[in-house]
């Protein structure tokens, strides 16, 4: 008799970064909607309390090589973890503050970093542990409102500027037109950002659609933002039927 293969777990959507800073290393993980998964771990090289300033840099820009690639792709919840009584969150942000402002800027590649006091992030064990405490969940549920907040931001501007040069989009199949023409002509202005509530990605009638647009969106490398229809900036994706699309600039 044949075995069973083993159902995979779901991942569903990317919503934030979780990274578990400890005495020896820094630990990234992956947060989606239905599971948390490892990405990539940096060595200090020495234990914390063993390294020098030179170290202790090269160790905080090695973490934010790491988080260059994942900025690109939308992703700008980020959240820290670092153990009692260690300031490790803190040093990395005193690191970002002097050396990458950038990230902190208004913009597309505005980061909303978190901090949160935990034990550790090592194992798959502990981020399981993490994601079944309350104010974990509450914690990346805020910090990812406050991205949507951002591209809401970014998206009344636009429509307040009612510009000639920008542009946004409403419905699947408005999005899925202009998908299609970028596809064929790489150079034709890409948008700024997909936005969608989780309700609409669930919708059965939009599933198959909206999925589709997704994965087009993904391998045209345009940033895409799903949030819950509960959170303050869900609510105000919502009124706009759940679906926006916007461009800054089609110059």
């Amino acid at each position: 008799m044949a075995k069973k293969r083993k159902k995979r777990a779901k991942r569903g959507h990317p919503i934030a970064i979780l990274i578990g800073l400890h005495d020896n290393d820094a630990v990234f993980w992956r947060i989606f909607s239905e599971t948390i998964r490892l990405h990539l771990k940096i060595n200090r090289g020495r234990k914390r309390r063993n390294q020098n300033e030179k170290q202790i840099y090269h160790f905080h820009e090695e973490i934010i090589n790491t988080l260059r690639p994942i900025i690109k792709e939308g992703i700008r919840s980020v959240i820290l973890l670092s153990p009692p009584k260690e300031e490790y969150s803190d040093e990395f942000l005193y690191h970002v503050n002097k050396h990458h402002s950038w990230l902190l800027k208004k913009g597309d590649n505005q980061v909303v970093f978190s901090k949160i006091i935990g034990n550790q992030a090592k194992t798959q064990k502990d981020v399981h542990y993490l994601k079944t405490q309350e104010y974990f969940k509450d914690i990346v549920n805020e910090t990812s409102n406050q991205v949507g907040l951002l591209i809401i931001e970014e998206l009344t501007e636009v429509i307040n500027k009612n510009e000639k040069f920008s542009k946004i989009l409403y419905t699947w199949r408005e999005i899925d037109h202009e998908l299609k023409l970028i596809k064929q002509n790489p150079n034709l202005p890409k948008p700024n950002y997909i936005t969608l509530t989780e309700e609409y990605l669930k919708n059965p009638k939009n599933r198959s659609k909206t999925h589709r647009i997704l994965q087009i969106a993904k391998n045209l490398e345009i940033k895409t933002k799903i949030v819950c229809k509960e959170s303050e900036a869900g609510a105000i994706v919502d009124k706009f039927g759940g679906l926006v699309c916007y461009f800054k600039s089609l110059r």
